[in-house]
């Protein structure tokens, strides 16, 4: 006689198996737009804000005509309050100006400490910087775009805290051009009329391959043409006098070396144009990233080579340094403080 099968034993003959159970193709793919419109909406005004940033042009233009329509929605029902919430959480203002507000965290400085050299006194090709106490520290101001928001941290790593005070001003996509996005122009007066530095490092320009603009949003000169490259020369011009006129010495750290060969016409022209404005500004020093941080044959490398060992200094986005390049851009300009402004050493660390 034959044994009575068990009669849980399921239809694949195997006990203890269990039917998977799926989703239809078309419903995961109805979820999956339904999650990409939910996080389009909540995000559209953040969206349009960056595609305002983008240069002047066909691409621009479609990224508004789309963003503009959805970003009034996401405002209608209140959608952007849980984005809102979230920047407010990170320490950023959902409601300020493209680009982010003037500065507007600067440390307070008692009005009756010194600057030396004072506005209104004469400077020549290159004052000393004056001795920092811990009573009456150097100030220092790092201002730029990404680049500089991120060589800003590892600064801090340099100077001695005792001795200095590093105010952080790095604005993630602005420029020189873009006046209408972000004015860094107005921005750098507020900053010598209420920080007043005594030492101002600049690292900018990567997002400046576009035409000028006025604060407006006029275009007022485009982009490829024998006036931009005078426009923007004046623009570096106007800026870095802005702030050696407050009393500052001034450290322009020029464009770093890009995978993207295209861009490297562009780059380098605003970097012969910083080091033209730099050579005849009293109190100003150019750092090079280029030519530093090429390779041997100049091209570019991921990768730095110093005294026999090889070291990853690049982000995988082919422009920005990661840790370890911070580190090497800081130093170099620490250094070059030392050796052009005669800073003390006793106000680095190491």
């Amino acid at each position: 006689m034959m044994p009575e099968m068990p009669r849980d034993r399921p239809p694949n003959g195997r006990f203890g198996a269990h039917r998977r159970h799926t989703m239809p193709a078309g419903r995961v793919l109805g979820v999956m737009l339904v999650c990409l419109l939910v996080w389009t909406l909540l995000y559209a005004p953040t969206l349009k804000r960056a595609s305002e940033a983008q240069p002047f042009g066909t691409r621009r233009m479609v990224s508004l005509w789309v963003l503009r329509p959805l970003a009034g929605i996401s405002d209608v029902f209140q959608l952007t309050k849980v984005t809102d919430a979230a920047a407010r959480a990170l320490g950023r203002d959902p409601g300020g100006a493209p680009g982010g507000q003037a500065p507007d965290d600067l440390p307070t400085i008692d009005p009756n400490v010194s600057v030396s050299p004072a506005p209104d006194e004469p400077v020549t090709r290159s004052t000393p910087m004056r001795r920092p106490t811990s009573d009456n520290e150097l100030r220092i101001v790092v201002v730029g775009d990404s680049l500089a928001a991120g060589l800003g941290v590892y600064l801090e790593r340099e100077f001695r805290p005792s001795l200095s005070r590093i105010s952080k001003q790095g604005r993630i996509s602005t420029g020189l051009s873009r006046l209408d996005y972000f004015d860094w122009f107005s921005a750098m007066g507020q900053i010598e009329r209420d920080f007043r530095p005594d030492l101002v490092i600049v690292m900018i320009g990567d997002n400046d391959n576009q035409g000028l603009t006025s604060p407006g949003g006029q275009v007022v000169t485009p982009i490829g043409s024998f006036e931009w490259t005078q426009g923007y020369r004046d623009r570096v011009d106007t800026f870095t006098r802005t702030a050696i006129d407050g009393g500052s010495h001034v450290v322009w750290v020029g464009l770093p070396i890009v995978s993207e060969k295209d861009r490297w016409p562009v780059m380098q022209r605003q970097n012969d144009i910083f080091r033209q404005v730099i050579r005849t500004t009293p109190n100003a020093v150019y750092v090079d990233t280029w030519d530093r941080f090429a390779a041997a044959d100049g091209d570019y490398t991921p990768f730095y080579r110093h005294e026999g060992q090889v070291e990853l200094i690049r982000a995988t986005d082919g422009l920005h340094f990661n840790p370890r390049g911070y580190q090497l851009v800081a130093q170099a300009v620490a250094q070059a403080v030392v050796d052009e402004f005669e800073l003390t050493p006793r106000a680095l660390n190491g």
